[in-house]
């Protein structure tokens, strides 16, 4: 500053000799001529404001506080929320397509009917095995019930004859020792008492196993029951996969079989798309955190921007790209397959706000100039973000003006005149 007052100084001396030599009109060797009378000429006016000191012209904003908030666009497809390759449960022939290709389904309405002749059959033949094996549980109950008062009986009189034997043995041997009876008629009543005892068993064991079977036998009738049930259900359910259905409300995009054509089990039947549509795009992973299920986008589709609202935003990564889904109202009738753009908002940063054009760097520092008093004073700031032609950063406020594109010779203290920055590089 002060070699710049220092010129100015010298040239200020220079000029003033110029005008005298001038004045005067003398040149090397010639006498001065003396002008004629006239009143001073009135002096230039001086652009100098203070003792050296230049006004510099500067283009300057007002500084606003709020979020850094950056416009991103990127394309979209319109698609169904649901597409379904439809497959047949069971095999057979086709009988008939009931609906074709680009028809609108309700919810279960049938598509393609199969030939169901033998499904029948298999069923009428799971009811009569069904009807069997509750026969034979029947049949069993009923002998086990029957029997088991005969065999009490039987043990009953055999406990009674084993009595018998055991008195008839007795007595004969009490003969026996008093010479009475002979050894043959005692060797007689001893094997009837073997017998006898031999009867009980018997008669005890047949008892026990007939008690018994219920835990057994029943059982195993009772599990055939059971089977033979769920045969009948198996059959009823391939009856009723004989007709392929639609599983949701929808359009059929295709239809793969027509009638006289075999459909194999798990083959596709055809292909079904729901009412319900969706807006699916792609974003850079560092986006997709700014966008969670229920924030809002914008999709323009022919010069028609609609509001939607993210649906699914998995935040990972697929080859580079985050896949994210919003939600179309059902009142919105976009075509499937179209492709129009969606814009979304990213917020940066919250801050003071200033244009990139007042950003100046001096070695490892950022800074501004601000205007103080008509003058340029520099303020130390830190750039939080930057986004398009704006940043955010901190060290200035919203009371506070800062210049755009600083001209060449603007100092820290230089007295400036500020201008609207217009359309000027750097503006808002």
């Amino acid at each position: 500053m002060r070699n710049l007052q220092r010129w100015l100084s010298r040239g200020a001396t220079a000029a003033s000799l110029v005008l005298l030599f001038t004045a005067v009109g003398c040149a090397p060797g010639q006498k001065a001529v003396n002008p004629p009378a006239t009143d001073p000429p009135a002096a230039p006016a001086s652009p100098l404001k203070g003792p050296g000191m230049a006004e510099i012209t500067v283009q300057a904003v007002p500084v606003e506080v709020g979020a850094l908030v950056l416009e991103h666009q990127t394309s979209g497809t319109v698609k169904p929320v649901m597409q379904s390759q439809v497959v047949g449960q069971v095999s057979g022939v086709v009988s008939r397509a009931a609906r074709k290709a680009g028809d609108w389904v309700e919810k279960d309405a049938t598509v393609i009917q199969l030939d169901d002749s033998q499904l029948k059959l298999s069923l009428k033949t799971a009811q009569a095995s069904l009807e069997t094996a509750r026969i034979n549980l029947s049949t069993g109950q009923d002998t086990t019930t029957q029997a088991n008062p005969r065999l009490d009986l039987q043990v009953r009189s055999a406990e009674s004859a084993l009595s018998a034997a055991q008195g008839n043995y007795a007595s004969r041997k009490a003969l026996f020792d008093l010479g009475g009876a002979t050894s043959s008629e005692l060797d007689r009543a001893k094997s009837d008492l073997d017998m006898a005892q031999a009867n009980l068993e018997a008669a005890k064991t047949a008892l026990d196993q007939n008690q018994k079977a219920p835990v057994q036998n029943i059982a195993q009738l009772k599990l055939a029951v059971e089977q033979a049930d769920l045969g009948v259900q198996q059959a009823q359910l391939n009856l009723q996969h004989a007709a392929i259905k639609a599983p949701y409300a929808g359009r059929l995009v295709a239809v793969n079989v027509m009638p006289g054509e075999l459909v194999s089990q798990n083959s596709p039947a055809f292909i079904l798309a729901s009412r319900e549509r969706e807006v699916d795009f792609e974003v850079p992973p560092a986006d997709a955190a700014s966008l969670p299920v229920g924030a809002a986008v914008s999709f323009t589709l022919n010069g028609s921007a609609h509001s939607l609202k993210v649906s699914q935003s998995p935040e990972v990564p697929l080859n580079g790209v985050v896949p994210i889904v919003a939600a179309v109202p059902g009142s919105l009738t976009l075509s499937f397959g179209a492709i129009g753009a969606v814009s979304y908002s990213l917020t940066l940063a919250r801050g003071a706000l200033i244009p990139t054009g007042a950003l100046q760097t001096n070695e490892d520092r950022n800074f501004v100039y601000i205007v103080e008093g008509g003058k340029a004073v520099v303020r130390q700031i830190t750039i939080l973000a930057e986004g398009g032609s704006r940043a955010a950063v901190t060290g200035v406020n919203g009371s506070n003006t800062v210049v755009i594109n600083p001209p060449p010779g603007l100092l820290d203290g230089s007295i400036v005149k500020t201008v609207a920055a217009g359309t000027a590089e750097g503006g808002k």
